[in-house]
């Protein structure tokens, strides 16, 4: 009997397990800072994990679209922001849109160490910012963070570049569902003068 009740719990928390990972859902942010120019991309899920469990996946990826420029839109200080004793890197890759009749580039980050750096925890409903960059092209235009449903990139198969987020203990599967931020100028907001005015 006391096995039969060992495997019934070892079931249920199997099923809870499931079930907490398919009601995971994780969005991204790009945000930027004018005083430092400074682009920092962010992760906000709605279901706490902690280590072991919070590790991401090879598969994971942020992907930017960019200005398309002569010579790339270049990719320059690229930091991880979060701090542990092996801390998890990021690498990033570059596809120029027009090869494959887009208007602009595209910028894909990834773990540059999924499966060694020691994970952090993961809050639950708080943005976690991932990492940073700077532009090495100047500011030649807005950045945005890529749609998996509705970027003119889709229709182009042999090109892997949704957004991906793949969390160990929320299970197997993309819990990205979307992003919170829009466009994201470089530019400062445009300021009124504040001088008198005079007819």
């Amino acid at each position: 009997m006391k096995s039969l009740e060992k495997i019934l719990f070892a079931v249920l928390l199997c099923l809870s397990s499931f079930w907490l990972g398919a009601q995971t859902q994780v969005t991204y942010k790009l945000a930027y800072d004018i005083n430092t120019q400074t682009y920092t991309v962010s992760m906000r899920s709605n279901t706490a994990y902690n280590p072991p469990l919070s590790r991401f996946t090879s598969s994971t990826q942020v992907t930017i679209v960019v200005p398309h420029v002569a010579g790339n839109w270049q990719v320059n200080n690229l930091i991880g922001l979060i701090n542990t004793a092996i801390p998890l890197g990021w690498t990033s890759s570059y596809l120029d849109g027009t090869t494959v009749g887009q208007t602009h580039d595209y910028i894909f980050f990834s773990p540059a160490n999924s499966g060694g750096y020691i994970p952090f925890p993961i809050p639950a409903n708080a943005d976690l910012n991932l990492f940073s960059f700077k532009s090495g092209s100047g500011c030649v235009g807005d950045l945005y963070l890529y749609d998996n449903v509705n970027d003119p990139l889709n229709s182009v198969p042999s090109v892997n570049a949704d957004n991906n987020m793949v969390i160990l203990g929320a299970g197997a599967g993309n819990k990205y569902v979307g992003n919170t931020s829009a466009n994201i100028s470089c530019t400062p907001p445009c300021a009124a003068n504040a001088g008198t005015l005079s007819n």
